[in-house]
């Protein structure tokens, strides 16, 4: 596996991915350097991917995303190994979620088998190796947005729904 070093319309971002499997990914930032700096650290390959490359498929849904689209499927394999079963079950979950929708910890937690949990799930979601493909930012608190542990924090997390829903409501005035 590689790392994929790419601009968005968001920022900087990076994947730790090959043609279909995903390690981590990072959320885009304005400096390169902050990220350049943490994927260099991981002592693995670094590759840059112009804007007009398109032979990448999972680079260029993550571009698409951050310009609006909707994407339904990822089409990748994730790698979650070493990680406890438990959280693997709450990542492989929260996967599956649809673009535009979201749940609360507490409804994860009950979805996997554990119901009482839902901090736990919190815990396995600050941890996401993965945002975005995994979309732990469209997982909420009973009352609240909750956490959201990116560079930007809650701001992000509220940028990220509020495209995504935005993105939902257009797409459906244009079918009627």
């Amino acid at each position: 596996m590689n790392w994929y070093f790419f601009y968005t319309p968001w920022g900087w971002a990076a994947l730790h991915a090959d043609e279909r499997t995903v390690a981590h990914s990072a959320l885009p930032t304005p400096s390169p350097l902050k990220l350049l700096t943490l994927v260099t650290q991981t002592g693995a390959k670094i590759r840059f991917v112009s804007i007009d490359d398109h032979f990448h498929p999972l680079v260029n849904s993550f571009r698409a995303y951050f310009q609006g689209e909707i994407i339904h499927d990822w089409h990748v394999n994730l790698s979650l190994q070493g990680l406890p079963p438990f959280s693997q079950q709450v990542l492989q979950y929260v996967y599956s979620i649809p673009y535009g929708e979201t749940s609360t910890y507490g409804e994860v937690a009950a979805a996997v088998g554990s119901p009482r949990a839902a901090r736990a799930v919190g815990q396995v979601l600050s941890r996401n190796p993965i945002p975005i493909i995994i979309p732990c930012h469209r997982i909420l608190a009973k009352n609240g947005l909750g956490g959201f542990t990116a560079p930007q924090g809650i701001e992000m997390k509220k940028r990220l729904l509020q495209m995504e829903q935005n993105r939902l409501h257009k797409t459906s005035l244009s079918i009627v």
